[in-house]
């Protein structure tokens, strides 16, 4: 499961990083509200905390762009303002939880591990990823007002690029996961569905895209990051 932490107190970014990843979570860090929506513009979170009060963009404003975009992800505010006032706007802005700083790092467990539970219940059929939304009922993939139709396997495909986003996949292990065991595939069916799938992304309008990694094999990615390596 991946996580975004967004806070401008360096200190307190990179100790969550470790208690989060000691507790078994892959974890990004922003320092400032424009780094946090940069991230979150480039691949899928199943959470993200985020300071209220950082620099360039604060975190209330991150939540309000977010669910702007339809971007249902699963936040977690941190803020050390712990007025009924200041908790209603954060939840009106479209958070899902807040916590007053000080905390005590078995509650912030806690509480991302019920913001995931809940998004598993309600978006079990809708995967997220960037600036797309696989519909795993109706086999069709959505970026803005567009909406390109995919064959089952294709689904089954790009959803296991969303979900290991974070790093590359070999073909060997697309062919184990995606085909199964006895499929009896070659090579050349993961290169035709790869292809299809580029294509329909294109077609789609969204940014993210299809890398091949030379010796390696894939890696959903965006875009702009791709042009920046």
């Amino acid at each position: 499961m991946r996580l975004l932490v967004a806070d401008d107190e360096r200190d307190l970014a990179l100790s969550l990083r470790v208690i989060l990843t000691h507790a078994g979570y892959e974890v990004d860090v922003a320092h400032d509200g424009a780094q946090a929506l940069a991230r979150l513009a480039q691949g899928r979170y199943d959470a993200v905390v985020l300071d209220v009060m950082m620099p360039e963009v604060s975190g209330l404003d991150v939540v309000s762009k977010m669910r702007g975009a339809g971007d249902g992800t699963p936040v977690i505010l941190l803020t050390a303002r712990s007025t009924v006032d200041d908790r209603v706007e954060g939840l009106d802005r479209g958070a899902n939880d807040y916590l007053v700083k000080p905390f005590a790092a078995k509650e912030l467990l806690a509480r991302i591990r019920a913001v995931t539970r809940d998004r598993a219940k309600v978006t079990s059929s809708t995967i997220y990823c960037g600036d797309f939304v696989i519909d795993r009922e109706a086999f069709c993939l959505r970026c803005g007002d567009r909406s390109i139709d995919l064959t089952a396997l294709e689904c089954k495909l790009l959803t296991f690029l969303v979900e290991n986003s974070h790093r590359k996949v070999s073909g060997e292990e697309l062919k184990l996961k995606v085909w199964g065991v006895d499929c009896g595939s070659d090579m050349g069916s993961v290169w035709v569905n790869m292809s299809n799938l580029r294509r329909k992304l294109r077609d789609a309008g969204s940014c993210m895209v299809v890398c091949t990694v030379r010796g390696v094999g894939y890696r959903l990615e965006s875009s702009h990051e791709h042009s920046g390596e």
